[in-house]
């Protein structure tokens, strides 16, 4: 980090999308069509392919969010309605059938990851629901990392108890900043409190790992806050820290335009922020 200059700062001090995707979204071209991909999937399950084929890993979108956090960039769908999910569950057991009936049923899945929105915006019996979808169409891997974001305003001790029990292992919390004033700014309001007591819930229930996401470049953030939030992180002892830059793009995603640009921090402040961290 000693290495960036002021200079190389300045000239890439430009706002882009963060690509958290593989492959990342400029690999999606129309020259890739519907055909390349079925014929994709199918070879994983004939001749020579097959035997060559490592295990799948999945990853499931869940896009419904109880409200809305200003800074997301995410696809999301904000609703109190839980009974969209029930709907959205049976759009998704299709899409694995059509999935499973080009690349075989049974194939070895090592990583399960899902993701959103909220996941836990699911209730227990519509999380059994979908992990029961996945078991009977793939196969699982004794020892295989199966994870699941959360909300930690979204579950209980109870909750984490059922994620457990549906063969998840590895849990990662949204935290973004624990800081009061960047929390109310980016409409995120979640104790301190709250996300140290699931943590130890967790790590009581035997989570082999607990991975505390944050975001740097919000509003309000400046070192010295952010400093705070990073001691309480230490203090959790996560066994994986994530650390994103927020982006800011109001033309492309309206939500952010509820950020007032006076209120971020300068390029150089969160550089800072970055070596800090």
């Amino acid at each position: 980090m000693s290495a960036v200059s002021p200079d190389l700062l300045q000239r890439f001090d430009i706002p882009g999308p963060r690509y958290t995707s593989y492959p990342t979204a400029d690999r999606f071209v129309e020259a890739f069509g519907a055909d390349d991909y079925i014929q994709a999937l199918e070879q994983r399950r004939t001749g020579m392919a097959k035997a060559m084929a490592m295990p799948l890993s999945l990853y499931v979108h869940i896009p419904f969010c109880e409200s809305l956090c200003y800074y997301c960039a995410c696809n999301k769908i904000i609703t109190k309605h839980h009974s969209r999910a029930e709907e959205y569950l049976r759009y998704l057991s299709r899409e694995i059938d059509l999935h499973v009936a080009h690349v075989g049923k049974g194939q070895v899945v090592s990583q399960l990851h899902l993701g959103g929105g909220s996941p836990t915006f699911l209730n227990d019996a519509e999380l059994r629901e979908l992990m029961a979808m996945l078991r009977r169409s793939f196969t699982f891997t004794p020892g295989g990392e199966y994870s699941i974001e959360i909300d930690p305003r979204t579950v209980d001790a109870t909750r984490l108890a059922n994620l457990a029990e549906l063969g998840f292992n590895r849990l990662s919390f949204g935290v973004q900043d624990f800081d009061p004033a960047v929390q109310k700014a980016v409409h995120r309001i979640q104790p301190a409190e709250q996300v140290f007591a699931l943590m130890a819930t967790a790590r009581s229930l035997g989570f082999e790992s607990v991975n505390v996401d944050l975001i740097y470049g919000l509003p309000k953030q400046n070192v010295i806050s952010f400093n705070r939030t990073l001691e309480q992180i230490l203090a959790l002892s996560p066994d994986r820290l994530s650390i994103y830059n927020y982006a800011h793009l109001p033309g492309l995603f309206k939500p952010q335009r509820r950020i007032h640009d006076a209120e971020l921090p300068s390029a150089e402040a969160k550089l800072q922020i970055l070596q800090l961290a």
